[in-house]
C-alpha cells in the first residue's frame, strides 16, 4: 500500500514522498538537518508550504494576493449572476407582456406579468459590485 509522508521542517512541509515499501521508511538521515517525516492520512491534501501543528496538518493561510483575487472573482461572478438574472427576467417579462398587448395572455400570464417586473425591479436595485454573498429576490415561479 502507497503512503505519503510530508517532509517538515520548522513546522512547514518542504516536500512529500510516496512510500510503496511495507516497511515503515527510514528518515533517520534527515532528523540531523530538523527535517520530520509525518504520515500523511489518507485523503487528506497537503503540499509544500503546508504548516504542521500539534500533529495537525494545515493549508498556510492566504497572501494579499490570494485574498484580492478570490475577492475580484466573487465580484465578477455576483456581476455575471446579476446580468444572467435581469436578462432572464426581462426575457420573461417581455413574453408576458406581448401575449397582455396582443389580448392573447392567460389569467395566468397576466398575473405573472406584474411579478416577472417587480422581480426584475428588485434586482436592477442590487449592487452586485461587491465580495460576498447577496441576498437574491425570490425568483416568480411562473
Amino acid at each position: 500500500m502507497i503512503k505519503t509522508y510530508a517532509l517538515v521542517k520548522d513546522g512547514v512541509v518542504i516536500n512529500t514522498i510516496l512510500w510503496d515499501n511495507e516497511d515503515q521508511p527510514d528518515f533517520d538521515y534527515g532528523k540531523s538537518s530538523g527535517v520530520e517525516a509525518v504520515e500523511v492520512a489518507e485523503g487528506t491534501a497537503v503540499d509544500i508550504g503546508y504548516l504542521y501543528s500539534k500533529g495537525k496538518l494545515s493549508a498556510p493561510p492566504l497572501t494579499e494576493e490570494q485574498k484580492a483575487e478570490i475577492e475580484s472573482r466573487q465580484i465578477s461572478d455576483n456581476l455575471s449572476l446579476k446580468e444572467f438574472l435581469v436578462s432572464e427576467a426581462t426575457q420573461r417579462r417581455d413574453i408576458l407582456q406581448d401575449a397582455v398587448d396582443m389580448d392573447e395572455a392567460t389569467d395566468e400570464e397576466t398575473t405573472a406579468l406584474p411579478l416577472w417586473k417587480k422581480y426584475r425591479l428588485l434586482l436592477s436595485r442590487i449592487d452586485a459590485n461587491i465580495a460576498g454573498e447577496i441576498q437574491w429576490p425570490d425568483k416568480p415561479s411562473f
